[in-house]
């Protein structure tokens, strides 16, 4: 019975420390993304759709049936990012299925915007090389721009979000040659070569989203060092469900005695570990780096 007691009493403060990173992270996040998905709508409708090449994911299926049917590709964008919403709303959290949404509206209503403003079939450049370059640099930003701050841009990450919170099985492979997929048939729907084109442009703005994002897609090695040590160290493994390595150690100028947190997590785990960690300790200090190679049990799927 105390067990139980004790378990709820930390529940309810998780869940009292979720909801204040959500208050204090909400004016970021919202902004960031406002501006990912501007970057982003410029990159589809000012160099991307125009040069006949596609976007990424849901975006680039979006544009391929515009071609063929004539309906608005900003009504395409929503209505085909809808049925994987309406499953992330039973799903996922409602932090990330709120942001998600927002991003899919945003996506949409700027298109219909630069639909509305700009004239028919306008395009910044008609050479291919440089639409590739810029439509890549500036998807490449506004998706980096929405990964940093832990948000999402709808269509395929929600399924990968979904694969990772329930089965903990990463897909980013099998999201990566969906995309493929589309490309392949953008080569049949256009050309060979505006579909390589267009891997160009998807090639540049992963480079950036990596950039941007201080290397997404890569462990993080992480250590912590807090006087809260025990705190972190169950809000780690109850929120993010990941291991922990507890390190002795001390400190060189007082000799005194203290814990050193050690973690690896995921590139986009990390946002919140960040927030986690500032909320229970400001005082904490916090080391992060990339690694290299990870082996051994439970290390396997780490990657996103």
């Amino acid at each position: 019975m105390i067990k139980y007691e004790v378990s709820m009493e930390k529940h309810l403060n998780f869940k009292s420390i979720e909801k204040m990173i959500f208050k204090q992270t909400f004016f970021e996040k919202f902004m960031a993304v406002l501006i990912g998905c501007l970057f982003i709508t410029i990159s589809i409708v000012m160099f991307i759709r125009p040069n006949q090449m596609i976007a990424a994911g849901v975006n680039g299926m979006s544009i391929l049936i515009e071609h063929a049917t004539g309906i608005p590709l900003s009504i395409l964008v929503f209505a085909l990012n809808l049925p994987l919403l309406i499953i992330g709303v039973f799903l996922l959290s409602r932090e990330f299925i709120f942001f998600t949404i927002l991003s899919t509206v945003f996506t949409s209503l700027y298109i219909a915007m630069w639909t509305a403003i700009l004239p028919k079939g306008f395009a910044v450049t008609h050479d291919l090389i440089l639409a590739s370059i810029f439509g890549g640099i500036f998807s490449g930003i506004g998706n980096g721009i929405t990964f940093r701050y832990g948000t999402s841009t709808g269509g395929f990450d929600i399924l990968g979000a979904i694969a990772k919170k329930y089965w903990n099985v990463n897909i980013g492979s099998g999201l990566l040659a969906l995309n493929g997929i589309v490309i392949a048939i953008s080569a049949f729907v256009f050309s060979i070569d505006k579909a390589l084109y267009t891997l160009i442009a998807f090639i540049i703005g992963y480079t950036l989203v990596d950039k941007i994002h201080l290397g997404v897609g890569k462990q993080k090695q992480v250590l912590i060092i807090s006087s809260k040590w025990d705190e972190v160290t169950e809000m780690i493994q109850a929120k993010l469900g990941r291991g922990v390595t507890l390190i002795d150690g001390e400190g060189a100028y007082q000799f005194k005695k203290l814990k050193i947190i050690y973690c690896i997590c995921t590139s986009m785990e990390l946002v919140k570990l960040k927030n986690y960690v500032k909320l229970v300790d400001p005082k904490a200090f916090m080391s992060v780096s990339e690694t290299a190679e990870i082996q051994g049990h439970g290390f396997k799927k780490i990657a996103i």
